[in-house]
């Protein structure tokens, strides 16, 4: 029993060190760069994300070991997935693998990991294989899994329908996700849908540059309302030139306070 319950009091803290007492939470997605070669800026832009004091940041293992003292503050969802990158023509066939194990993640501090799956895409068994995988390695250990549920993959073999993208999502939870990132299929209403077919958490990622900083404070707004658990931005959070003040006003707009 002793064993269990130790499993149960990790997985509560490293989720409460993702998610506000509210059970919300602001999510800065920064692990771009370890497959597109280029993204999130260096140096000072990482000083300005953190002192918004975002809830979590997903990174790599690069920036979780290089700005460990930046982001000490957030929760660590360390992106433990990979294998391709945008240096040739990306691939239409899932070739991701499992880059860094679950015990290799709590090492470099990791509060939880998070992986791609995309069910109804026409490989969609290695990935949801490698979810289920991954869950149990890390149930053992007390680690969280956050799984980035995106139907029919990027190629959006299926439609991104509120329908499918709720599918999507609750098959991610019933695979042992403990947190789902997924996309927000339309205006943030429709993501009621996704948040009532989904038993865990489920944040909404932020996709593609939005026209202005107003809209991305709308969008987080608007998930939560419809009874998402917040958000995971990450491009329109980095590539904004005042990234603090943005991510104090997706705090404000998640948490309400």
């Amino acid at each position: 029993m002793q064993h269990h319950s130790a499993i149960g009091a990790g997985k509560l803290r490293r989720m409460r060190r993702m998610f506000g007492a509210d059970g919300r939470s602001v999510f800065v997605a920064i692990d771009h760069a370890a497959y597109m070669g280029e993204g999130p800026p260096l140096g000072e832009p990482m000083r300005e994300i953190a002192a918004g004091k975002p809830d979590a940041i997903l990174a790599t293992w690069h920036l979780a070991r290089a700005y460990a003292d930046v982001f000490a503050r957030s929760g660590l969802v360390l992106r433990v997935d990979g294998g391709s990158s945008e240096l040739g023509d990306m691939p239409k066939n899932d070739l991701n693998q499992i880059m860094h194990r679950a015990e290799e993640a709590l090492k470099i501090g990791a509060d939880c990991v998070v992986v791609l799956a995309f069910p109804g895409a026409p490989d969609e068994d290695q990935s949801l294989l490698r979810l289920a995988r991954l869950v149990t390695e890390c149930e053992t250990l007390g680690l969280p899994v956050m799984a980035e549920m995106i139907p029919g993959g990027w190629g959006q073999a299926v439609p991104w329908t509120a329908e499918n993208v709720a599918r999507a999502a609750r098959i991610g939870a019933e695979l042992g996700a403990d947190v789902v990132k997924t996309v927000c299929p339309g205006p943030p209403e429709e993501f009621a849908k996704v948040a009532e077919a989904c038993p865990v958490p489920v944040v909404a990622l932020g996709g593609p540059k939005m026209k202005t900083e107003d809209d991305v404070v709308a969008v987080a707004r608007g998930v939560v309302r419809a009874g998402g658990a917040g958000v995971a931005f990450g491009r329109n959070v980095w590539g904004s030139e005042k990234p603090r003040a943005l991510v104090e006003r997706l705090r404000e707009a998640v948490h309400g306070a």
